[in-house]
């Protein structure tokens, strides 16, 4: 068991979430994941810059008094707090699947975050090129290929922009 105190004062790198005492490791680190991410803080700090200060990838959020989790990316309302650790619901939090990861765990993280207040989440899986939405009670495939909450994003310009990327880099992973 490791203390809330404890866990504040040690850098994990990647970052950990911290679950009733637990520290748990997170899938991060791969091509698509990596790429995923940086691709979904760009598209959406440069089409809402009135958010761009708080479109923040892997920050803590404290959605327990023992329970941190590190959303992929959050997004924070304009009035929210500038806080070294976010303890205000952002209005959006997004997860990149790893191929590692389960839906079952990724329904646990997201009900973390609508315990807060997070009103909506995103799940992505950059492999598949698939996504859905979580809102509080439901969970919807965006089949129309747009995201939605309070802000929307069109997952063809995510995707795209990493096949670019891929083609350009000489990656050897591609998207099915």
């Amino acid at each position: 068991m490791t203390s809330v105190s404890e866990y504040l004062a040690t850098c994990y790198r990647p970052d950990c979430d911290y679950v009733d005492g637990q520290v748990l490791e997170r899938n991060t680190g791969e091509l698509e994941h990596s790429g995923t991410v940086g691709e979904v803080v760009y598209w959406l700090k440069s089409r809402y810059p009135r958010l761009r200060w708080g479109v923040l990838p892997s920050v803590r959020v404290q959605v327990k008094p023992a329970r941190f989790r590190i959303p992929d990316v959050c997004v924070l309302a304009e009035s929210a707090p500038r806080d070294k650790i976010i303890r205000t619901a952002p209005i959006l939090c997004v997860e990149i699947l790893s191929p590692e990861d389960t839906m079952t765990e990724m329904i646990r993280r997201i009900q973390d975050y609508f315990g807060m207040g997070v009103p909506v989440c995103w799940i992505l899986d950059p492999v598949g090129r698939r996504a859905w939405v979580a809102t509080p009670g439901h969970l919807d495939e965006a089949l129309d290929g747009v995201l939605r909450g309070e802000i929307e994003m069109p997952l063809a310009e995510i995707y795209e922009d990493l096949l670019r990327a891929q083609a350009s880099g000489g990656a050897q992973t591609a998207f099915v």
